[in-house]
């Protein structure tokens, strides 16, 4: 279907539909790397770096970003990027990482995890996992409000953040403040509405979802690959407060809605933000109207949480 007429204006320009592949990545991912790099830091933002021991020990490089001239300490957000599990960071989830640490003055960490096919499930969790806990181990040393951390991502870095939201306590840690998840990748078993809909859409379809997930958990038992969708794992009794947002014309639309309905039934604040006339991956069109919007409840619900921490 051609959803060119469907979708808001604002995105027909991004409306491309990509084939996603092992030689698709591999290309891809040498382009995402080098616009990244390229994508300029803005005068109002710090960026710096920090390495830790991942997955089997391998290292994890995290951009740090801040607030310039940030003195004393702040909140920290863990943002976790989407990509399918699969392509690196793209240059528009720098310029969310800047503009969550200005606007929201907290420090982001923004992990440069391991990705499949190379290294599938549990390797992204574990990277991330390790980041959160040496934020917390060190939080006095880096300037960060331990009590004050959030877990942020998109997608499919979305969950990877749920997950942590869920298995907090499972890892003797202390609990995230509030997730953030924008068009959260939640169920392994895809048997939505949404995903039998929209298997040809732009930027991300079923189709594409289907093989990610091959790649993702292909090597492990039906069992073990629950464990890593978030509509499987088992919730906390403390579950931090969520912002969920989907995407109109995705697929994954409706399990971000399913899954809000369950962190509410087990008692958790939620703030569901369903936008319309939009695609996943929408935000890459970073100045649209729309997306600014959206960006714009994000900054809110990040300082209403980082406001609500409690004290250590």
């Amino acid at each position: 279907m051609d959803y060119r007429k469907q979708i808001h204006p604002e995105f027909v320009q991004i409306a491309k539909n990509f084939p996603y592949n092992r030689g698709i990545i591999a290309c891809a991912n040498l382009f995402q790397a080098l616009c990244f790099r390229l994508t300029p830091v803005p005068g109002d933002v710090t960026h710096t770096a920090v390495t830790v021991a991942g997955y089997q020990g391998l290292s994890v490089r995290a951009d740090v970003f801040e607030p310039a001239g940030a003195a004393g300490a702040l909140p920290g957000l863990l943002y976790v990027h989407g990509g399918a599990f699969s392509y690196k960071a793209a240059a528009y989830h720098k310029k969310l990482a800047c503009t969550y640490a200005a606007r929201a003055s907290c420090r982001v960490y923004f992990p440069d995890y391991h990705l499949t096919p190379r290294h599938p499930y549990p390797a992204a969790y574990y990277d991330v996992l390790s980041l959160y806990q040496y934020m917390l181990r060190h939080a006095p040393r880096l300037g960060i409000q331990a009590e004050r951390i959030g877990m942020a991502g998109d997608s499919a870095g979305a969950s990877i953040a749920a997950l942590i939201c869920n298995n907090y306590a499972r890892e003797n840690l202390r609990p995230p403040c509030l997730q953030m998840l924008v068009y959260p990748l939640t169920d392994i078993s895809m048997r939505t509405d949404s995903m039998e809909r929209f298997s040809d859409t732009p930027l991300w379809n079923a189709k594409n979802n289907r093989r990610m997930w091959r790649y993702y958990c292909g090597n492990l038992s039906a069992e073990d690959a629950r464990g890593a969708s978030p509509m499987h794992s088992r919730l906390p009794q403390i579950i931090p407060d969520a912002y969920i947002e989907t995407a109109e014309y995705d697929c994954l639309h409706d399990e971000g809605v399913i899954y809000a309905q369950k962190l509410r039934d087990a008692g958790a604040n939620v703030q569901l933000n369903e936008t319309k006339g939009t695609i996943h991956g929408y935000d890459c069109a970073f100045h649209s109207q729309i997306a600014a919007c959206a960006i714009e409840t994000r900054i809110s619900f990040l300082k209403k949480g980082f406001r609500g921490g409690a004290p250590l």
